[in-house]
């Protein structure tokens, strides 16, 4: 996988990493393909362990998880799909926007129209005037 700029770290991968690892990740393509299997692993397992000493040792709350002791409300949807976001690719993006904005009342059509030219924009209205001439006349 090639580097990416739409790449971003969570807090969880900057509370578990250091540079020591980033310095052995960056080494791994100069090493043999089986060097770079177990140096991988290796890795892989020394933020495994983080990840573990990470929940014994309660530091978890930097990230604003709650802790086990005290249980505060959950956050809503919403704010989950606004944390996930800046991971997506852009069409993951897209998918999350629209279903935020069909949290907010937005109907599907509302979102097409999202998408559409002006010009089209204009040619969907007058048909649906003209749709909503012919349900009055039924």
């Amino acid at each position: 996988m090639a580097p990416s700029d739409d790449y971003k770290l969570t807090d969880l991968d900057y509370l578990i990493g250091d540079h020591h690892l980033q310095m052995i990740k960056a080494a791994l393509p100069y090493l043999n393909v089986p060097e770079q299997k177990a140096v991988s692993v290796f890795v892989k397992c020394q933020e495994l362990r983080k990840t573990m000493e990470l929940f014994e040792t309660e530091e978890i709350a930097s990230m604003g998880i709650c802790s086990l002791e005290k249980q505060e409300k959950k956050g809503s949807l919403r704010d989950l799909l606004h944390a996930i976001r800046p991971y997506g690719n852009p069409a993951e993006r897209d998918m999350i926007d629209m279903a935020e904005n069909l949290m907010e009342g937005q109907t599907p059509m509302e979102q097409l129209r999202r998408f559409l030219s002006p010009e089209q924009q204009s040619r969907l209205e007058t048909m649906q005037m003209v749709m909503s001439a012919i349900q009055a006349m039924a």
